[in-house]
This record gives C-alpha cells, sequence and structure tokens, in this order.
C-alpha cells in the first residue's frame, strides 16, 4: 500500500493478475465482451476511414494453456470485416464485472453470505466505478475449418457449451444465411481497472504474465472430459469426503505441488494452492483424459479433500 498526502493507492499487482484471468470465467459476465475494431484508411465511407466501431460479442474461454478467447464472427459483421480486412487482424477487447449494483463484488461480499455485499460497505462502493474490469489488446488467428476439422470441432463443442443459442449461427447450421468462422484472439498486453484505486490495482500486465497466470488460475472447463463415477471411486476418492486411500497423494511442503503414489489410474500434474492454503484447482490425468478438480484443500491431518463442482461426464 502506498500513501499520498490522504489518499492510499493499492499497488498489489500479483493478485490483481490471478482477479484478471478469473473474470472472463466469471458466470455473471455471461461469456460477453465488447470488442473494437478499426475502419482501415481506404475505406469507401469516407467518413468511417480510420473510425473505431465497438460492440458486444460472445467469447468463450476455450484455452488450456494461455489466456486466448475463442469468437465466431460473421461477414456479415462491420466490426468482423474490418478483421478479415485487416493484416494485423488487431482488436481491443474489454471484458466488465457485471454491472448490477444488487450483485456483489465476491472480494467485498459479506461473511456470512455470498449473496449480499459486506453491510458495511457503503452503497456508492457498490456500482460499476468499484468493480473490476480489464481491457485486452490483441490479434486475432481465423480457423480454416476445412484444413482443421478436428479443431473446428473442437472449437464448436467448447463455444457451444458456453453459447448454446449461438448453434443457430454456427458453422454447420442450416438456419443462419450467413458466413461464419472461428477466430482465436492472441493476447499481447493487458490493463486492469481493480475498481477504486484505493483498495484494488490498476495497471498494465503483459502477454506473458497474462498467459502463465491463466494457466496456472483458470477454473474447471466446460468442454474438460470428466471421470465417470465408477473411475471417480475406483480411484479412491470420496466426491464429498476425504480420500478414502490416503497413500494415493503425498504433501509436499508449501508452494510445492501435490505427488501421486504409484496408482494404476491417477497421476498429479500440478496442484495450486493460495497464501490461505485452500487449494484452487488440480490437474490430472485419468485413463489418458485430461480433467480438473475445483475447491481441494487440506485437512488437520494433511489428508486432501476434493470437491467435485462439475458435472460428472
Amino acid at each position: 500500500m502506498l500513501t499520498c498526502g490522504n489518499v492510499a493507492y493499492v499497488s498489489s499487482p500479483r493478485p490483481a493478475l490471478e482477479q484478471a484471468v478469473l473474470l472472463p470465467h466469471d458466470p455473471n459476465v455471461f461469456g460477453v465482451s465488447t470488442m473494437s475494431t478499426q475502419y482501415p484508411a481506404d475505406h469507401p465511407v469516407e467518413d468511417l476511414a480510420n473510425h473505431i466501431i465497438t460492440g458486444p460479442e460472445y467469447f468463450a474461454p476455450c484455452d488450456h494453456d494461455s489466456g486466448s478467447l475463442l469468437y465466431l464472427g460473421l461477414t456479415v459483421s462491420q466490426t468482423w470485416r474490418n478483421v478479415l480486412n485487416s493484416d494485423s487482424k488487431n482488436a481491443t477487447v474489454s471484458i466488465a464485472s457485471n454491472t448490477d449494483p444488487a450483485i456483489p463484488d465476491p472480494r467485498h461480499h459479506s461473511q456470512h453470505d455470498s449473496h449480499r455485499w459486506d453491510q458495511d460497505r457503503p452503497s456508492w462502493r457498490r456500482g460499476m466505478p468499484s468493480k473490476s474490469r480489464v481491457t485486452l489488446f490483441g490479434h486475432f488467428s481465423i480457423l480454416n475449418i476445412t484444413d482443421h476439422p478436428e479443431q473446428a470441432d473442437q472449437a464448436a463443442r467448447c463455444y457451444l457449451d458456453h453459447h448454446p443459442d449461438a448453434s443457430h449461427w454456427a458453422p454447420n447450421s442450416t438456419e443462419s444465411p450467413h458466413i461464419p468462422f472461428w477466430a482465436t484472439f492472441h493476447v499481447t498486453k493487458v490493463y486492469w481497472v481493480g475498481g477504486f484505486g484505493d483498495e484494488h490495482y490498476i495497471g498494465w500486465f503483459n502477454s506473458d504474465e497474462w498467459n502463465a497466470a491463466w494457466k496456472e488460475h483458470r477454473p474447471l472447463r466446460h468442454d474438460t472430459p470428466l471421470i465417470r463415477e465408477s473411475e471417480f471411486f475406483a480411484a479412491g476418492i470420496d466426491q464429498s469426503g476425504p480420500i478414502s486411500d490416503p497413500s494415493v497423494f503425498s504433501h509436499e511442503p508449501e508452494g510445492q505441488d501435490i505427488l501421486g503414489s504409484e496408482h494404476p489410474k491417477l497421476v498429479f500434474q500440478r496442484l495450486y494452492y493460495s497464501e490461505e492454503a485452500q487449494f484452487h484447482f488440480t490437474k490430472a490425468m485419468l485413463l489418458n483424459k485430461s480433467m480438473l478438480w475445483n475447491n481441494a484443500s487440506f485437512g488437520s491431518t494433511g489428508v486432501c479433500q476434493m470437491i467435485i463442482r462439475s458435472r460428472l461426464g
């Protein structure tokens, strides 16, 4: 915390970066961003040349290992025409927390009820200016569906899991008269506004910081295949309680990964936990399927407890 006169400025970029990469996954955002592109200098309508056009666009956070975002573009869209007609395919994407003052900021909710604000928080600190938002600078790459049909299928599965209504204008739709395409937005620079500057960090992150934080803190992906119930218990884990076979795991010192012992089905790759020693997620390989578990934590005895938040596939 830095102070200048009577004003305090928060200078804590590390937790802010975690908050930034989690914002695109916030269900209250509904997978909606604001995208801006620029008309070309030689645009036939002189009044539009070099001007910016901005509008809402669906996105889906489908990439496991980097903070890129998946979009479904339409050639009829003025915004997307600017992307397609640009050599750089540059764009700016903004994602903001839900602006409804009735929806509490998770950083300032009641300790007794996460659906309510902290009762001591004044009403003027419950609106849009007090909530987080992020602006992403980057460029698009367009997926060639013909050359990469498997990637196109993966994109469709993930994107339509987030936005089922988009199936009516997605590739292979028989209902839409428009030409759709899949586009991946690659982040090159990030500007984060955590809220009011006396409480939260405001500043820049580079693409390396963004991608590393995304890989470390990302929550469970909607399209990640999960183990079936029979395999789940065969791995020696109780769905809502402690591990029934503690020998499967070993507890390493703080900051280290959890290591799985010899086991025919389960091998841990990495596990992250915060300063409060609450595990945010763990990634494992089971029967050659990638999976994620959320909300894992250690009890006082060092036995790992797993709570599965998502459906079993």
